[in-house]
């Protein structure tokens, strides 16, 4: 009786491990499987973080440029008026038109003047351009006309030789 009480411990034991094994296999199968689902979706939000990294980079580039043209802009926006005789003086010095050859006709005279203005408008500074007929010499005057100060100062703009306006106190 004792020898079969070991023996049905033992078989008892048997089917115990062999159950144990059997869950464990299965639950091992589950877990493989579960494992290789983790990995492919794990690839795949590698393949999209490194999509996502890429966007980033591209957006910071672009905000990087879209930061340096707004502060360019915001160097010459709004223009201003010339804050002394001295920066208009130095500014028409870096400015070529007057170096060009002199013009022939009025329009190409009127047209250095609007190269000189709108030269002026891409360094952040205000410059009028005006024209009046002289009764007298039955001819066309061309200026550049800016504000220094308050007061009006004009110029050829084959010169560059600044003059100001006394016919009016200050403007501003």
């Amino acid at each position: 009786m004792k020898g079969l009480a070991w023996w049905l411990l033992g078989l008892v034991v048997l089917v115990v491990v062999l159950v144990l094994l059997f869950v464990s296999r299965s639950d091992y199968d589950t877990l493989q499987a579960d494992f290789e689902a983790l990995e492919q979706q794990n690839s795949g939000l590698s393949s999209q973080l490194q999509q996502v990294q890429s966007d980033l980079s591209q957006l910071q580039s672009d905000y990087d440029d879209v930061s340096q043209e707004l502060e360019d802009i915001q160097r010459v926006f709004p223009p201003r008026d010339f804050s002394s005789v001295t920066e208009l003086e130095n500014w028409l010095l870096t400015n070529d038109v007057s170096e060009t050859p002199f013009a022939t006709t009025y329009e190409e005279w009127y047209a250095k003047a609007l190269q000189i203005q709108e030269d002026a408008l891409k360094d952040g500074y205000i410059i009028s351009v005006d024209f009046d007929y002289d009764i007298e010499q039955d001819a066309i005057l061309v200026y550049c006309v800016t504000i220094v100060d308050g007061n009006i100062w004009y110029w050829d703009p084959e010169t560059d030789e600044i003059f100001q306006y006394f016919g009016m106190g200050s403007v501003r």
